[in-house]
């Protein structure tokens, strides 16, 4: 049960008083202005901080543009706020300046803590920027350089259904949402980590989504920052994020398919394994048999686990490796990801997927049948309060059994006759044809274990519910400079023919790089592709056949 007083900083100073000495934030790569932090050290920082933000004028309530560059300074500051009663607003870097500038002037911040581009573009688009009345300029080495005159009031009564935080989403099926984090809310998923992945104070993370590094200075877990830039993960070097785990020891990590496939091509090309790695948490878009089982024979004494979730609920479910590749052969046939049980508090219900908003149910409702494709719902204390200043699309998202708040998480998928949950695809991005719905799902895992595919899509052309189904495929360059394009989507056809000809596909398109997600690099932009094909086939309607 949450204390009254307690915010995500108390964690902070209790992690402090317990293992002072312990290392809480190491730069896996050099950064000469952010030394490592023992968790005392850290604390300390975040005293000074505070300091900075009340002779800013930022106090508690305030809503506080956070716009720092990823790393120690993000977590440094996101504590001084929590500590002082503001409330972050974290928008994802690489959401697009049009998306970037609609949030913050959809969230209306009070105060905005930033560094020197932060101020530049807010006087290159003010408009955005009118609601923000009081600036603070992060600069190196500006901590503590004020003499206090009188008590900072970091000690404030916090109650737990407070607003603590307002986080973006990703933004990769629709517009950027600001979810609102509590207290209360923080502290469920922090007690989740540790009772449900054993996560333990000492241990050492990988942290290469910044945001995540909020939770382990509360685990009393030492956060290793790696050289990513969070706009582009893909862009990562393996050869350093290998050289991070080894040097650092790293006993967990959590990751994206991108980041998890160079781990695995890097070790693999230089026979190296992680035997200090405990766990590997691979997360944000769904995860080829392939890819759990080649990571996993990289970690002899650890797991790697597949849990499940979204800005708004996490964490919903998990897995394991081992439980993926007993159902390799169901996944690859199109019977969906395997996304696992349910974790302790969350009830996780499958309704019948009808358009907005979602009619309450009665007491005792159980959801479909097992088998019953619908969408995936979450109830418990790790569903976060809602949309900041968005009450339609808060309304849209929620419903009730009985008494118990339903969130809806927007994907596709049924619970199989095991109890173990899968996952189908997106519900905004399911192809709607004549013939009934095609899940992303169902044929893109078989797809994508083609040696010449680098990753593909399914879209739908034209309109529903009269979709074309077509593949678009970001092919491995070096196959089709060697087999052709032709020759290349003629092999694709047929083993759409031979797997599920009951789609029916009949075109295959090809682009250099399919876009995707910044958060992730691994959510598709399927509704964009969609829109791009459609608009090339009403000028030439034979595009992409099979001549």
């Amino acid at each position: 049960m949450m204390e009254q007083r307690a915010s995500i900083a108390t964690y902070l100073t209790l992690s402090a008083q317990k293992y002072p000495q312990t290392p809480a934030i190491v730069c896996g790569a050099r950064v000469p202005t952010f030394p490592a932090l023992s968790f005392s050290q850290l604390d300390q920082t975040v005293n000074q901080a505070c300091e900075e933000l009340f002779h800013a004028g930022i106090k508690k309530g305030d809503k506080t543009l956070l716009f720092v560059n990823p790393g120690p300074g993000l977590i440094i500051w996101a504590f001084a706020l929590f500590r002082v009663g503001a409330i972050p607003v974290v928008i994802d870097p690489g959401m697009g300046v049009k998306s970037f500038l609609n949030s913050i002037k959809r969230t209306e911040p009070h105060a905005m803590v930033g560094i020197s581009k932060a101020f530049w573009i807010s006087r290159i688009f003010p408009t955005a920027f009118k609601s923000v009345c009081k600036r603070y300029l992060v600069r190196p080495g500006n901590f503590g350089t004020r003499a206090v005159k009188k008590r900072i009031p970091t000690d404030l009564r916090i109650e737990p259904d407070q607003l603590a935080a307002i986080v973006f989403t990703s933004g990769s099926t629709g517009a950027p949402k600001g979810v609102q984090y509590s207290h209360r809310t923080f502290d469920t998923q922090i007690q989740a980590l540790k009772k449900n992945f054993e996560m333990s104070p000492g241990e050492i993370d990988l942290t290469t989504l910044p945001i995540f590094g909020l939770f382990n200075p509360a685990l009393g877990i030492t956060s290793v920052l790696p050289k990513i830039d969070p706009r582009k993960p893909a862009l990562a070097e393996p050869s350093e994020l290998v050289q991070t785990l080894i040097n650092h020891k790293v006993t967990t990590a959590f990751a994206s398919p991108v980041i998890g496939k160079k781990i695995v091509s890097e070790s693999t090309k230089k026979n190296l394994q992680f035997p200090d790695l405990n766990r590997f948490f691979l997360a944000g878009a769904p995860v080829a048999p392939s890819l759990a089982e080649d990571l996993q024979q990289c970690l002899p004494s650890g797991k790697v686990f597949v849990p499940y979730g979204a800005t708004e609920a996490l964490p919903v479910s998990s897995t394991h490796a081992s439980k993926i590749l007993q159902n390799k052969t169901s996944i690859l046939f199109g019977e969906g990801s395997l996304i696992g049980t349910p974790v302790p508090g969350a009830k996780v219900c499958i309704v019948p997927s009808v358009r907005s908003p979602l009619p309450d149910y009665e007491e005792g409702f159980s959801g479909l049948n097992p088998g019953q494709v619908g969408e995936i719902c979450v109830s418990g204390g790790m569903v976060s309060a809602g949309y900041d200043r968005m009450p339609g699309a808060t309304c849209d998202a929620r419903f009730k059994i009985g008494k118990d708040p339903f969130h809806r998480m927007g994907d596709l998928g049924y619970f199989d006759t095991s109890g173990q949950l899968r996952f189908l695809g997106r519900k905004v991005e399911c192809v709607i044809t004549k013939n009934g719905p095609i899940e992303t799902e169902r044929c893109e895992p078989s797809i994508n274990q083609l040696p010449f595919v680098q990753k593909c899509a399914l879209v739908g052309l034209g309109e529903s519910p009269n979709h074309q189904p077509c593949l678009v495929i970001e092919p491995v360059r070096k196959e089709m400079r060697k087999a052709g394009e032709m020759t290349l989507r003629k092999k694709i056809l047929d083993e759409c023919t031979k797997r599920f000809p009951q789609f029916a596909i009949q075109r295959v398109f090809f682009e250099k790089h399919l876009p995707v997600d910044a958060r992730h690099n691994a959510k598709i932009h399927r509704l964009s592709l969609a829109k791009k094909w459609t608009q090339r086939i009403r000028r030439k309607p034979d595009l992409g056949k099979i001549k």
